[in-house]
């Protein structure tokens, strides 16, 4: 029995595509994210923390949101750099270390305090970067405690937002 040809050409054609549509997703993550999934490989729950996060935010705050639990792998400065983030970027992952704890207890206050304090873009990314980390760490339940209380001093108003209508 012989193949035919038309066939093979089409298959082959149709795996080449296939080929090239995989490359060109791999070349679109952006490098904040591979860096996160690099690092946090082994913590399946913390990469689904982090694309809940990167997801509720803007899109020019998501190296912010993929990044926030990087300090606590203690990278260096450098692996930050290599993967595009800015000066203000790094000084709101520096804001943001330890204020979202990867697995949940409860929130520093003083940690939010510094970031509600804080002035210029970093203080701005950091703040809605902890805002969405806290509400994501609460997925859906009014939030209590010291959540309750970081997510006014971040200037969100949960109980509004509990108490309005659906």
């Amino acid at each position: 029995m012989s193949i035919d040809r038309r066939l093979e050409r089409t298959i082959l054609a149709e795996l080449g595509l296939r080929d090239a549509r995989a490359r060109r997703t791999r070349r679109v993550q952006p490098p904040a994210r591979l860096l996160a999934e690099r690092i946090h490989r082994e913590h399946h729950d913390l990469l689904a923390h982090l694309q809940r996060v990167a997801a509720a935010v803007p899109r020019r705050f998501r190296p912010v949101a993929w990044l926030h639990h990087a300090r606590e792998e203690m990278l260096g400065d450098r692996a930050f750099t290599v993967a595009g983030l800015t000066v203000a970027e790094l000084a709101a992952i520096d804001l943001l270390a330890h204020v979202d704890p990867p697995w949940p207890s409860q929130t520093s206050l003083k940690r939010v305090r510094r970031i509600a304090q804080a002035d210029g873009a970093a203080g701005h990314l950091a703040r809605v970067v902890a805002r969405a980390a806290i509400n994501d760490r609460w997925a859906g339940r009014h939030p209590c405690g010291d959540d309750l209380a970081a997510l006014t001093v971040l200037g969100h108003d949960p109980v509004k937002r509990w108490l309005a209508p659906r």
